[in-house]
């Protein structure tokens, strides 16, 4: 008994000693590159807090949390609680790892591409809501695996945070599907079917009622029952590189929409989506291209291609997710993407310029307002910046390596296919849904990888403890 003590309180010691490496890189990134990092995103949600009202383009969770934090008039505050969740969604990890039985060591391991991947960390900074979203979705999957059968309440308290996740970022839309799943494969251990129902039901009405309370509030603002009017607008983007019009022969009201530029010369979809030139922003009717009319349309016209080009939606589809497991060779979609995110070596644009080049100069007021009316534009102090440019250089989690996650987690969830996939199958499907979500709905980013990571980590290393659980066995 003294014995099992002493290793386990050797295993803690050796995630604390990584733990504390990662707070204090995190914290020379907060010294070096005051009080954050911007993208086009961050205005908008800022914007979105005072007062708290439902975005067009994107729901409003993340704006939930810049609001309780909004009191303290801080945006350095805000990157600085970022910091922490990235520590504490490395943590749990490693917790619920251990509570599998696997050594303190082998969850350090595991959770180390959280504690100290250079991508994680870089999110970290931004004003976006990746790691909120990141750290909501790895708070399910610890409750969800807690118990062999989760109770009943932790089964809710699952169901309320993947309604936060949703409405942080609707990458999150289809997570119900993998808990669901979950939960009916504990009919292999011979649970009743009455009370995995009883779980499932739970935990799709207790993210149903936040959802759908929240789209009402949005159809009260916006006119129409839905959590965005963006939809349309990601669909289209996603269909572009090979929607054919002589195939689809959509109606006359969706033909402003056509594409005449060849599929073999058309800009990748991110153009489609946002640029000026885009058949979208053109002449949308009702002006803009998030009307909730130019939404509808966008929406069928995106459903007609995927219907009419089955095989080429499904190629992009797959180019898109295997994106995310290759090598980031210079000029690469993944390369490109990934260097949006990269902490700058020099002094970023004032934030005025960044609104202004995203035609959003009337917003930049907001970003003043929340951080008491000082300019909350990016500074670089030295020598942390320098370290940090070295360090993102060199640790960072390759395509290649994650590939090998993703892999070992699927492989240890179907050696353990008496069991329906055993755990392992809850994070491993959990990862998968998040990396092919947007892949279906828009094009591959580098910033909706990095929530995957923990998932696929944790299916990772009770996928093998299940390969060598079922060796034994045998």
């Amino acid at each position: 008994m003294r014995r099992a003590r002493h290793a386990r309180r050797r295993g803690h010691v050796s995630f604390c000693c990584a733990l504390l490496v990662a707070a204090a890189v995190r914290l020379a990134v907060v010294f070096g590159y005051p009080p954050a990092l911007w993208f086009s995103d961050s205005l908008p949600y800022l914007q979105a807090v005072d007062p708290l009202s439902p975005s067009l383009v994107r729901p409003a969770g993340y704006a939930f949390y810049l609001a309780l934090l909004a009191p303290f008039h801080s945006v350095w505050l805000v990157t600085l609680v970022q910091a922490v969740m990235g520590l504490a969604t490395a943590t749990a990890v490693y917790v619920v790892l251990r509570r599998y039985k696997l050594t303190g060591v082998t969850a350090t391991l595991a959770a180390a591409p959280v504690l100290f991947s250079a991508y994680e960390i870089q999110l970290e900074h931004f004003v976006l809501s990746d790691t909120l979203f990141g750290l909501l979705v790895t708070v399910a999957l610890v409750l969800m695996l807690w118990r062999p059968v989760p109770s009943v309440w932790m089964c809710a308290g699952t169901g309320l945070i993947l309604a936060w996740a949703t409405l942080d970022r609707e990458q999150g839309i289809l997570l119900p599907v993998p808990f669901c799943l979950y939960l009916l494969a504990q009919l292999a251990r011979r649970v009743s079917l009455r009370a995995i129902l009883t779980r499932v039901v739970v935990v799709c009405l207790t993210l149903a009622v936040p959802v759908f309370g929240y789209a009402w509030w949005f159809e009260q603002s916006n006119g129409s029952f839905a959590l965005t009017s963006s939809t349309g607008v990601f669909l289209y983007s996603r269909v572009s590189t090979f929607a054919d019009c002589s195939v689809i022969k959509p109606p006359a009201d969706e033909r402003w929409l056509c594409i005449s530029t060849s599929p073999d010369k058309r800009p990748d979809p991110n153009f489609y989506a946002w640029s000026a030139t885009s058949p979208i922003n053109v002449k949308p009717p009702g002006g803009w291209e998030f009307d909730s009319r130019a939404n509808s349309l966008a929406t069928d016209f995106a459903l007609r291609a995927m219907r009419a080009q089955p095989v080429s939606y499904i190629g992009s589809v797959w180019e898109s997710v295997m994106e995310n497991f290759v090598l980031q060779s210079k000029g690469s979609t993944a390369w490109s993407s990934e260097r949006r995110y990269r902490f700058p070596d020099a002094t970023p644009r004032p934030l005025r310029d960044l609104a202004r080049f995203n035609r959003e100069l009337p917003d930049y007021a907001s970003g003043y307002t929340y951080n008491g009316h000082r300019d909350p534009s990016t500074r670089i102090v030295q020598p942390f910046a320098r370290w940090i440019g070295v360090y993102q250089r060199f640790v960072i989690l390759p395509g290649l390596l994650l590939a090998l996650i993703a892999l070992a987690g699927l492989v240890g969830t179907v050696t353990a296919w008496r069991r329906l996939g055993g755990p392992a199958l809850l994070p491993w499907l959990t990862g998968a849904v998040l990396i092919i979500t947007p892949a279906a709905t828009t094009d591959y980013g580098a910033r909706y990888l990095v929530a995957s990571i923990p998932a696929f980590c944790i299916a990772a290393a009770i996928g093998i403890k299940q390969m060598g659980d079922e060796t034994t066995d045998v």
